[in-house]
């Protein structure tokens, strides 16, 4: 029977000597920041170990906790914070993007880990997770659409606009 149909998880093998990999959780510092002296942080993240030769690597899981660590260095709320957030309102991403103004894109880096929020986003996040917060989004939303409609006038154009510039230009003196 394959490990398929059991549901247990396949072997993993060391692509240098094809011994067995172990997942061990392992302490790890690392250096953040871009100015000197960079800050020092710790993660408790998992290495996949090969039993045989001691090779190791880790994973996107890896990465994912040393960019929460580097959040929680920074006081703002990690993208698994964020992402249940948005959640625990019921709303697709582009319904809450909608709904706050913040960009579905931004949404989309801080929720995966490409960017971190600055701290005014992080602040405004922070007041949503009242639902009070995001109820009041809602009564505005609706009062919005019922009394904004955007109108744009378009100016015409005629040959005395068109001329204007000209008037403008610089001459020899």
């Amino acid at each position: 029977m394959s490990s398929r149909a059991t549901g247990a998880l396949p072997t993993l093998r060391c692509i240098e000597c094809n011994g067995q990999i172990k997942t061990r959780w392992r302490d790890y510092t690392f250096q953040y920041g871009t100015r000197k002296p960079l800050v020092e942080l710790t993660a408790r993240i998992p290495v996949e170990i090969c039993v045989s030769c001691g090779a190791g690597s880790y994973g996107p899981e890896a990465a994912e906790i040393k960019h929460e660590a580097v959040c929680r260095h920074h006081g703002v709320l990690t993208p698994r914070q964020i992402r249940a957030l948005r959640k625990g309102h019921g709303l697709s991403r582009a319904d809450f993007a909608n709904l706050t103004g913040l960009g579905q894109a931004s949404l989309h880096r801080w929720e995966n880990g490409i960017l971190i929020q600055n701290p005014a986003n992080d602040r405004y996040l922070r007041l949503l997770r009242s639902a009070g917060a995001i109820r009041v989004l809602q009564e505005l939303a609706a009062g919005r659409e019922q009394r904004w409609k955007p109108v744009f006038r378009l100016i015409a154009e005629d040959d005395e606009r068109r001329a204007a510039p000209a008037a403008y230009q610089l001459r020899a003196a």
